[in-house]
């Protein structure tokens, strides 16, 4: 635990957030003239980073290295599955500005974009429900669904993904949601199953582990003020606002 009153790590964390909400809310834009795909997959991976690193030390090289493979290329496959098929988020399509795609369906950012989201709900359901098994994997599952309803209206204002049908939702579909819900369930429990003594030794992942979650929660909360989607840019402020203010608390688990 850093010394009271000291400048650290979460504090640093907290205003680079603060810097992505501005962007979000000022600069990032997806008509610019650059490399979109370039520019977003490095981007992608750099907002990944904090929490992978922050994984790593928590959970150990072989398990860390394990469990980030396994949660990065199973989201890929019901990706693409769910291209395909419609199942479980329902027919959308995948534009070009987020990279190649592999096998023509999934660009490969997606498996940087979505694990660092389940690793921070994970990390901040442990704090809440770490004393039952179900009722952290369906808190984890329910905190991932809340960062999706910020996040997916952005992305399709964004133009970077689009339902062939829209929906009710900023022009997303109900399924889509219940899709989150159902995959949140399963790789919050592929998580628990892999960090169980873990757990059961030490108590909650460390804060650290979310810090990606804040990030990129920022970022896009920061665009849907900007873009004027309300119930999105609502959502967003009072996460982030609360994942903030959890970082800069004085506790020694929040230094972790």
């Amino acid at each position: 635990m850093a010394p009271k009153g000291s400048f650290g790590l979460n504090q640093l964390l907290v205003i680079t957030a603060l810097a992505l909400f501005f962007s979000g809310l000022t600069v990032v834009s997806f008509d610019a003239d650059l490399d979109m795909p370039l520019v977003s997959g490095l981007f992608i991976v750099l907002m990944a980073l904090p929490s992978y690193y922050a994984f790593w030390r928590y959970a150990g090289a072989r398990r860390s290295a394990v469990l980030l493979i396994v949660l990065s290329v199973l989201p890929l496959l019901v990706e693409a599955q769910a291209v395909v098929t419609g199942f479980p988020y329902g027919e959308f399509q995948y534009s070009e500005t987020l990279g190649g795609k592999l096998f023509g369906l999934v660009p490969w950012t997606v498996a940087f974009a979505y694990l660092p989201i389940l690793l921070g709900s994970f990390a901040m359901a442990s704090r809440f429900w770490s004393d039952s098994v179900a009722v952290l994997i369906v808190g984890s599952a329910a905190i991932l669904t809340v960062a999706d309803l910020v996040l997916d209206p952005a992305i399709v204002h964004a133009g970077l993904w689009i339902w062939a049908e829209g929906g009710a939702y900023y022009g997303i579909p109900t399924v889509n949601f219940l899709g989150w819900i159902l995959t949140g369930l399963i790789y919050s429990g592929i998580l628990y199953v892999g960090l169980k003594d873990l757990l059961e030794a030490e108590g909650p992942v460390p804060l650290s582990v979310a810090s990606s979650l804040l990030l990129i929660m920022a970022l896009w909360t920061g665009y849907v003020v900007k873009a004027g989607l309300i119930v999105p840019a609502l959502i967003g402020l009072t996460l982030t606002s609360y994942l903030v203010y959890t970082f800069l608390r004085p506790v020694e688990e929040s230094q972790n």
